[in-house]
């Protein structure tokens, strides 16, 4: 027999019990027998409760109602412990709670930004200046959950693990009274379980909800770095590609439809475009150069074997930002820069000359 059964029937039965070991369970467990086991159930120690629960079971039939009473009231206490775990007496804090509310205020403007954002407005400054000021507000909500979500939640993580283990148990233990055959618990994960018996904790769909939120804005903050690595690690790529590139991802980013990369290939055929511009002394979509007629002429001959997306070009100032706001306050400008589909960019830059390319 398990050695810790051995302790713990040491602990709440009486020497005779113990020499008849071998007997037939007795008829009904006792009182004191249940009320070890249910102080057993309610460790943080999982091989105590491990324990309890294989021990009451060796009692027999007749101690599974009260069995199950008491695994109701220890699935009572682990619940409370998760509301003390996810509460403001928790010594190291919840940084969940604020983050809760932030993200539903940042989910609920992009919905309302970003179609302002593709609206036309017919190049009407006035319009398109509001427009700014409202990414500035949206920006503002989406550096708080950057910073929110950058909080070490390892040890809350930890404790609510700690605690879902035990409400799981005690599911588990329930659902065999419910008639839940051995073949029928098998196929159900542990993540499965894990999310159940939080879904069905009154405290638990809140850390839930709250673990997407997290879950989701370090996935942006995550894949905005990474696409600023990728395009500022681009050793072809000049000082004006690798800005625009930062200046267009983080913008996207904030407005949640996601950082661009730069495309090599993609990049050559705008930088074709705005030289042949420059030295041609002409300024249109429309190339007069032979098999370079179209931006997707200009792609293909590159080498670009995506599907090209959009094109912007602009005679601007030098730098990246220049450029950037000259095509924010052009409509269809604004559309192919900030379009849901594209996840590859090109840009290049000649003088005062800018191409641009979307693709994917």
């Amino acid at each position: 027999m398990d050695r810790r059964i051995l302790i713990f029937l040491a602990l709440i039965l009486p020497a005779p019990l113990l020499a008849q070991e071998s007997a037939e369970p007795p008829e009904a467990p006792s009182k004191q027998v249940l009320r070890k086991a249910l102080q057993w159930m309610q460790s943080s120690n999982p091989e105590m409760r491990q324990a309890a629960y294989r021990s009451v079971h060796l009692l027999g039939k007749e101690a599974m109602p009260a069995f199950q009473m008491a695994l109701r009231k220890a699935l009572e206490y682990h619940e409370r412990r998760l509301a003390d775990t996810l509460s403001s007496r928790n010594r190291g804090g919840n940084p969940y709670t604020q983050l809760v509310t932030v993200v539903e205020e940042l989910n609920s403007e992009r919905a309302r930004v970003y179609p302002l954002m593709m609206r036309d407005w017919a190049k009407n400054k006035a319009k398109i200046d509001d427009l700014r000021d409202e990414f500035g507000r949206l920006e503002s909500l989406y550096q708080q959950a950057a910073r929110l979500a950058s909080a070490d939640t390892r040890n809350l993580d930890r404790q609510i693990s700690s605690v879902t283990d035990a409400l799981v148990e005690i599911h588990d233990q329930l659902a065999r009274f419910e008639g839940q055959t051995r073949e029928e618990a098998a196929q159900i994960s542990d993540e499965q379980r894990k999310r159940k018996a939080l879904e069905e904790s009154f405290d638990g769909p809140s850390y839930l909800q709250a673990a997407r939120y997290l879950g989701s804005v370090r996935s942006e903050v995550a894949r905005l770095a990474s696409a600023i690595r990728h395009n500022d690690g681009s050793a072809w790529a000049n000082v004006g590609q690798k800005n625009f590139a930062r200046l267009i991802s983080y913008e996207r980013t904030v407005l949640g439809i996601g950082p661009l990369l730069l495309e090599e290939n993609l990049c050559a055929a705008c930088t074709g475009h705005s030289r042949d511009m420059k030295a041609l002394g002409f300024f249109s979509h429309t190339s007069p150069v032979s098999g370079k007629a179209s931006f997707t002429d200009r792609a293909r001959q590159a080498g670009f074997r995506g599907g090209p997306r959009g094109e912007c070009i602009a005679i601007a100032g030098g730098n990246a930002l220049s450029a950037y706001r000259a095509w924010f306050y052009s409509d269809g400008h604004r559309h192919i820069m900030l379009g849901r589909g594209p996840n590859v960019i090109g840009i290049g830059p000649v003088g005062s000359h800018w191409t641009l390319v979307t693709g994917r």
